[in-house]
């Protein structure tokens, strides 16, 4: 850091050791390719309201005029750590990137009806515009933007017209956003198939892939799910931020006495732990920070997941093929082969695999998996119905975790206004009262 600031120093320039959101100018951001600024290690910024190419080493200076004359404006040269300028990349180019919706008329105007690019988007960036393929930039807008708006999925739905709506998946609650223009949904759901190693000429049958993308440094990965309907196929992406879902216990939002009953089942050398709740209510990443918690240096842990949503380290996970007779059961009776000390069952599904998991932790195995009910107790009777036998089951089961989603309120929008002021029904007045609040806070609406 004192070779850089002595740099700044004998060029008589400023030293940034922080980039804040008010340097950021989008002119300048969409005026400089996000390749040719990484490559450079360059930013062009608006520092103290001067337009400013902020840079780490001397190098940059080569790369002055040329950015200066690609904005049209005349930068000024700033420097910084090298880590300070590629972060500030990622982060600008991500906010100052623009969205599907403002792309919209371009798309209409340049996109070719019988090109689809092929290849994989697997390790591409969607902060680097696709210019070949019209149908593949107008995808990534719409994944860069359903990944900014923090988004668990986008929906592609075909209309009759021949048109695609588009869906994201806020906070649970699905929104429409701008469509394409009509007449080019068959090409957008085969450039899904294409990232998502799908058969693309095959439509009659329901497919399944997975793809993974880069937003700078964040890599999201895809799970990928096409199934034939009247108009068309309707695709759903389910977006999985790496960073997101690795979360320590602690962030997940458990009141203390849940949480420190977690933290005891995890500490047990044997037995069946199961986390229930409905789809999406976040069970996974649960299991995955339970997961987290666990030494695997000492300790073999395996998984059987259908799919394999996040890639653990020291963690062998196996994706089910049911297409080869690779099935939950067949997974999990192999990993029992593999002198495992902690097993993962995704999902149990059926009889066979509720009867080797329950077998597998009576025989000295730690074992977790998830149910679909509604509450802890079901999942006892899920089991028994399945058909376990019920002295089994009261031999292996240590506990069972019962989970929802909470939607929480929007920090720039939340308005606070007085429990008794009318705004509240009886119960919300009588939950607050309970709790001892006096002063609750509603949404209002950022839009």
């Amino acid at each position: 850091m004192n070779d850089i600031k002595q740099l700044a120093v004998g060029y008589g320039v400023e030293f940034i050791s922080e980039v804040d959101a008010a340097m950021l100018d989008k002119n300048l951001i969409e005026a400089v390719p996000v390749t040719w600024a990484r490559e450079r290690c360059v930013l062009p910024l608006r520092i103290n309201g001067e337009p400013s190419l902020l840079m780490s080493s001397p190098d940059g200076m080569d790369a002055l005029q040329h950015a200066s004359l690609v904005t049209g404006e005349d930068l000024q040269p700033a420097f910084a750590l090298a880590d300070t300028v590629q972060d500030a990349i990622d982060r600008f180019y991500y906010e100052g990137k623009s969205t599907a919706s403002s792309g919209i008329d371009d798309f209409s105007n340049n996109i070719s009806s019988d090109k689809i690019e092929q290849g994989s988007l697997n390790d591409v960036d969607l902060l680097i515009d696709q210019v070949a393929q019209p149908v593949t930039q107008f995808l990534n807008n719409v994944l860069l933007d359903a990944v900014r708006r923090d988004a668990s999925d986008v929906h592609l739905e075909p209309e009759s017209d021949s048109s695609i709506r588009i869906r994201f998946r806020l906070d649970g609650i699905l929104y429409e956003q701008p469509s394409p223009p009509a007449g080019f949904a068959m090409q957008i759901v085969s450039r899904v198939k294409v990232m998502s190693g799908m058969d693309i000429a095959e439509r009659r049958l329901p497919q399944d892939g997975m793809a993974q993308v880069r937003v700078g440094g964040k890599i999201i990965d895809i799970r990928v799910s096409t199934v034939p309907v009247s108009d068309g196929e309707r695709v759903v992406m389910r977006l999985l931020n790496r960073d997101r879902s690795l979360m320590p216990l602690t962030d997940l939002g458990m009141p203390l006495d849940v949480l420190e009953g977690l933290r005891s089942l995890l500490s047990l050398p044997n037995g069946m732990v199961i986390v229930s709740g409905p789809t999406g209510s976040g069970k996974t990443t649960t299991l995955y920070s339970a997961l987290g918690t666990l030494d695997s240096r000492r300790r073999n842990i395996m998984t059987v997941e259908d799919p394999v949503e996040y890639r653990l380290p020291s963690i062998g996970q196996i994706q089910v093929k049911p297409k080869i007779g690779l099935s939950f059961s067949n997974g999990l009776r192999h990993i029992l082969r593999q002198d495992p000390d902690v097993v993962l069952v995704g999902e149990t599904r059926d009889t066979e695999t509720a009867e080797i998991a329950v077998r597998a932790s009576l025989t000295g195995h730690l074992v977790f998996t998830t149910l679909h009910t509604n509450d802890a107790a079901s999942a006892v009777m899920r089991l028994v119905d399945m058909g376990v036998e019920p002295y089994l089951l009261a031999s292996c089961l240590r506990g069972v975790l019962a989970q929802r989603l909470v939607r929480i309120l929007c920090r720039n929008c939340a308005r606070e206004h007085e429990v008794d002021d009318g705004s509240l029904n009886s119960a919300e007045v009588s939950v607050a009262r309970a709790a001892g609040c006096t002063v609750v806070k509603s949404a209002a609406g950022c839009e």
